[in-house]
């Protein structure tokens, strides 16, 4: 989960811009994650999981996560103005699974690419996103995997993701299959969260 009391207005193609330009310039980390995709799949973790990550420690890592550089912004202007681009984005993605989780859609799926290759490398790159995002709060995830059905729902991650080797073997047929689940996955695992928290309550 994310705090934020930022205004849930979706960022624009040109803020998205601004943002992914930020990310692949020579004022982050190497390791920073510098894809539009790839953060939208780790901030929809963040705001799907188990536990409230302060802003500073998701940003942190986000941006510097091997803690390479001595400040984590150049500037408070910088600061100010990239902290409000992930802050926004962070809130639309929360407004969707508190208003309407059956018709959230990750990032790839609004953005167009020329190349088949395009778009699988931005699928990868969300998966991956998302599965930093829950290594960022990794023990609070066991319960997750703890489970044989939820944890069947973070599969196509992984495949997706090719942290398995199981994406290489597929015919195109197959991954195309499961390409198609990764929406349905991302939904049952905030429904597992949801009823988690019910039961504690």
């Amino acid at each position: 989960m994310i705090q934020s009391d930022s205004p849930q207005l979706p960022l624009s193609q040109d803020e998205l811009n601004e943002l992914e330009r930020y990310l692949v310039s020579d004022k982050t980390s190497d390791e920073c994650m510098s894809s539009l995709e790839m953060i939208d799949g780790y901030m929809t973790a963040l705001v799907v999981g188990p536990e409230m990550v302060s802003q500073e420690r998701w940003i942190q890592y986000m941006i510097d996560p091997d803690n390479k550089l001595e400040k984590v912004f150049e500037s408070p202007e910088t600061e100010s103005a990239i902290t409000g681009l992930l802050l926004r984005h962070a809130s639309a993605i929360a407004a969707q699974f508190e208003s309407n989780p059956e018709e959230f859609l990750p990032l790839y799926e609004m953005f167009g690419y020329g190349e088949p290759e395009e778009r699988e490398i931005a699928i990868e790159e969300w998966a991956l996103g998302f599965i930093l995002g829950m290594e960022l709060s990794h023990e609070a995830w066991q319960p997750l995997f703890n489970q044989e059905n939820a944890a069947m729902l973070a599969g196509p991650l992984f495949i997706l993701g090719r942290v398995s080797d199981d994406y290489e073997t597929m015919s195109q047929e197959e991954r195309d299959e499961i390409t198609a689940m990764l929406d349905e996955s991302i939904i049952g695992i905030h429904s597992f969260w949801q009823e988690e928290k019910e039961d504690e309550e």
